[in-house]
């Protein structure tokens, strides 16, 4: 297989795994660097994947996934997003970034072009060019407020354009699109005949009295708008991998084709456990943890704002801040390795969420209280001991 250049490691794993062997090595490692909840799968899901360990489902499922779940999908998809969802037109997943995947797989073709809006999860470009290893992946960067430039996005688009990337709410920035932006965003991409590809997976972490709208309820019936979510943020099912695209029935069959030679079809207990459990789950758990990372994010601001040379875009979803580290004079490599071995604070490099934000680190307030106030005080002690 070709493996362009652009497909490296992941810098947030490769950070992560850095602290791993700091930590088996005996120093002390204050982890502000991957973000997951902290707080568990509800027990009504853990219970149900029990029970249909026990009661013996664990057979093959369709590719697609079970038709109850997928059912359900389609149902909160209708309800909760106003997107024109159908259970023929849902395919679950490995997590979001297998449906991701294969998604890019059944709708690239050779010598494609995508559109990346940037900062942008660290594996949007490597899924593209293993989905397409000759398309051409532009990228064009958020204004200075966050929002969408409208302008370069239209500047960028040519005629073998095939889709337009984008996640909102957004990491590592935790910016939230605006149902305007997305309308105009919608426009153009009809214009121009290609895709829209909308990464939600953050939805329900949303604060500031932000609201979540997905660019997929603007259409009368799926036609262009590729929405993609997942279970991992909202129920705390990282490592359960569960996810979902809801995609134009047109790139059904080659879909469903994928999935068959890929991986057959995603686990079935946890299916199972999603589709019994899943619609009865109280999700008011989320209000209060909502209220918590707002907190949390209080306090990253209060540190960082106290700190001469660092800057932050207020994040209103998700629990990650993107702090402008520029007046430092270090590139987010520089700043995170030698954070790191100096304080044993491990962060992101900003440059891993695309090239321009070489002058930002990321750091994640998914963690205990008691961690965070310790890492945001030695973040703020190297920070002052950085000389420009």
């Amino acid at each position: 297989m070709f493996f362009r250049d652009e497909i490296g490691e992941s810098l947030t794993l490769k950070f992560a795994e850095s602290a791993r062997v700091r930590r088996e090595k005996g120093l002390p490692i204050i982890s502000l660097g991957l973000g997951e909840p902290d707080f568990d799968t509800p027990t009504e899901i853990v219970d149900a994947a029990i029970a249909a360990l026990r009661n013996g489902t664990s057979r093959y499922s369709s590719p697609l996934g079970l038709m109850p779940l997928r059912e359900q999908i389609a149902t909160k998809l209708v309800d909760e997003n106003s997107i024109p969802a159908s259970a023929s037109n849902i395919l679950v997943a490995a997590g979001a970034k297998q449906a991701f995947q294969i998604v890019l797989m059944a709708m690239l073709e050779p010598e494609d072009e995508v559109i990346i809006v940037e900062p942008a999860f660290v594996s949007f470009i490597p899924q593209v060019l293993l989905a397409e290893p000759t398309c051409i992946v532009h990228t064009v960067n958020v204004d200075s407020s966050f929002s969408l430039p409208m302008d370069e996005l239209e500047a960028k688009i040519t005629s073998r354009t095939r889709a337009i990337i984008l996640n909102t709410p957004n990491n590592p920035a935790g910016y939230v699109l605006a149902e305007p932006q997305l309308r105009k965003l919608l426009k153009l991409a009809e214009a121009h005949d290609c895709f829209i590809i909308s990464d939600e997976v953050y939805e329900k972490l949303v604060y500031d009295d932000q609201t979540h709208f997905s660019i997929g309820s603007l259409e009368a019936s799926v036609k262009r708008v590729v929405t993609i979510n997942g279970y991992s943020k909202s129920h705390a099912m990282t490592g359960w991998r569960l996810g979902y695209a809801c995609y134009p029935q047109g790139l059904n069959s080659k879909i469903v084709k994928i999935q068959q030679h890929m991986n057959t079809n995603t686990c079935t207990f946890v299916q199972s456990a999603m589709a019994s459990a899943g619609g009865s789950v109280d999700m008011s758990y989320l209000e209060s943890y909502c209220a918590l990372l707002k907190l949390r994010r209080d306090r990253v601001m209060a540190v960082v704002d106290s700190c001469e040379n660092l800057s932050l875009f207020a994040p209103a979803s998700g629990f990650f801040a993107f702090v402008n580290i520029g007046a430092t004079g270090l590139d987010s490599n520089q700043f995170c390795g030698q954070l790191l071995e100096e304080t044993g604070v491990a962060t992101t490099p900003g440059i891993a969420f695309g090239k321009s934000w070489d002058n930002h680190i990321r750091l994640s307030y998914a963690t205990k209280d008691e961690v965070l106030d310790e890492g945001l005080s030695k973040l703020k002690q190297f920070a002052d001991g950085v000389k420009s």
